[in-house]
């Protein structure tokens, strides 16, 4: 699993670069055009921007929590032993992967309407808005992988050190 979590969190890490790529090349673009030749200037650009972003900052979260690297509020942690700390880090990663269930399945529900009812964006492209609504329930489906990954890793007592040097 090990491997396979890390071939997943380098993928998603490629993906949300390219996004992020892709989308800094097009407004480049755009506002060159804008200036240089106004005519060539894409009407769409900024629509795909968005669903290029989204998407990038919602895998990048996913990645986030691989890593544990989400803000958190620890000063308890602090009074906690190590099992404590063990105990809370457990409870806290088993509310998240409630959390990121609930954001699947909704995520899933709303994509699928957005599939039925054909919603579709205002530009020239009419890119279909399921694309977009896609980013929440896939991104959330990887954090769900990524957090029973970090569940088994404090069950097996091979978790991360916390980066604030709180270690059991």
């Amino acid at each position: 699993m090990i491997r396979f979590v890390g071939a997943l969190d380098r993928l998603i890490g490629w993906i949300a670069a390219a996004a992020l790529a892709t989308c800094f090349a097009l407004l480049t673009f755009s506002v060159f055009a804008r200036y240089a030749a106004p005519t060539l200037q894409p009407q769409w650009v900024f629509e795909v921007s968005v669903f290029l972003l989204v998407w990038a900052i919602l895998l990048g979260v996913a990645r986030i929590e691989k890593r544990g690297e989400h803000i958190r509020v620890d000063f308890l942690l602090m009074w906690l032993g190590p099992r404590g700390r063990r105990a809370a880090q457990i409870a806290a990663l088993l509310a998240a992967l409630g959390v990121s269930g609930l954001f699947v399945y909704s995520g899933v529900i709303v994509v699928q309407d957005g599939m039925m009812w054909d919603e579709r964006t205002e530009s020239a492209l009419r890119l279909p808005f399921w694309i977009f609504y896609l980013a929440l329930p896939a991104s959330f489906a990887i954090h769900f992988i990524f957090i029973v990954s970090r569940i088994a890793l404090v069950l097996q007592g091979q978790a991360a050190p916390h980066p604030h040097g709180l270690s059991d």
